[in-house]
């Protein structure tokens, strides 16, 4: 009786000792799963963390106003003059990092209150950039400045969303509000938004 006894718990002590190990094996398999989670997040706070500066340290700005042309001035109807061309400069902000504004790696944008649209690189006549003080490649580095034009009688009537039916419908005219966003592969989108305000002369600066 006294050997069963101690048979017995013999058999319940290496029970509980490889309940034991399992709960062990576990708990490290458990561990080793909440380490590796920990890790990859820390990666991809890391990857988060190294974008946010990339686009925090790049930035294009405008330098002075833009520079609007109109069609139908002589009119002398509101209703039918026509924004035609925009012409603004371009030049990265002090203490950023150089931005490639070449068409396979920046994209344009306009937007009125009818359509939206791509410009550049779409047909190579809507938008040009030329540089105006540079070392002539494609980076825009601290010191440089590029001159922007964007010839609006260029797009074709599919080359809006929704498609235009008449001319006058893609253009913008006074009272109306339109904005163009430059969006490099790197860093800040630049987006200027205007109002244009009545209409006399044919050539005029929008602030």
């Amino acid at each position: 009786m006294i050997n069963k006894l101690r048979n017995r718990r013999g058999v319940t002590g290496l029970e509980t000792a490889i309940i034991l190990v399992a709960f062990v094996i576990t708990a490290a398999a458990f561990a080793f799963v909440i380490l590796n989670m920990g890790f990859i997040t820390s990666e991809k706070a890391q990857s988060v963390i190294a974008s946010g500066m990339s686009e925090a340290t790049s930035a294009i700005m405008t330098d002075n106003g833009v520079v609007a042309n109109f069609a139908n001035v002589s009119l002398g109807d509101q209703s039918d003059i026509c924004l035609t061309k925009l012409t603004f400069y371009i030049k990265l902000s002090q203490g950023h990092t150089p931005i490639d504004i070449d068409d396979a790696r920046l994209v344009a944008t306009f937007t009125n209150e009818r359509h939206h649209g791509e410009l550049y690189d779409v047909n190579g006549t809507i938008m040009t950039m030329t540089c105006v003080n540079g070392d002539g490649d494609t980076l825009l580095e601290v010191g440089e400045k590029y001159r922007v034009d964007i010839d609006f009688t260029e797009i074709p009537n599919d080359g809006v969303d929704p498609a235009v039916v008449t001319r006058t419908d893609l253009y913008c005219h006074p009272y109306e509000t339109f904005r163009v966003e430059l969006r490099p592969s790197e860093g800040a989108v630049l987006s200027i938004n205007r109002e244009i305000p009545a209409v006399y002369v044919a050539v005029m600066t929008i602030d």
